[in-house]
C-alpha cells in the first residue's frame, strides 16, 4: 500500500497540475506568497498558530478543488506530529 502524499505534496502537485503559479494562488486566496511556499514545503513553523495553518490550507485546498475534508484530516494528523504544535 502506497503512503499518502503529505498535505504539502498534495497542494503543490495539484497547483502544478493546474499550471497555477504561487503568485496566482496568493492573489486569489489573499494568502501571502511566502505562506503558500511554506505550506507547500510543509514548514508549519512559519505560522504563529495552528488556526492560521488550518484556515490557509482549507482555502488553498478549496481553490484547487481537492477533497477538503480528506486534506484537513491529513493536516490534523501531520500537525499532531509537529513538535511546536502538539
Amino acid at each position: 500500500m502506497a503512503e499518502m502524499p503529505t498535505v504539502a505534496e498534495q497542494l503543490r502537485t495539484a497547483r502544478e497540475a493546474q499550471k497555477l503559479t504561487i503568485h496566482a494562488i496568493a492573489e486569489t486566496t489573499k494568502v501571502r506568497s511566502d505562506h503558500i511556499r511554506a505550506l507547500e514545503a510543509g514548514d508549519f513553523n512559519v505560522f504563529s498558530a495552528p488556526v492560521y495553518i488550518r484556515g490557509f490550507v482549507r482555502t488553498y485546498a478549496t481553490l484547487l478543488k481537492l477533497d477538503v475534508p480528506q486534506v484537513m484530516a491529513a493536516l490534523d494528523t501531520e500537525l499532531r506530529q509537529t513538535e511546536k504544535i502538539q
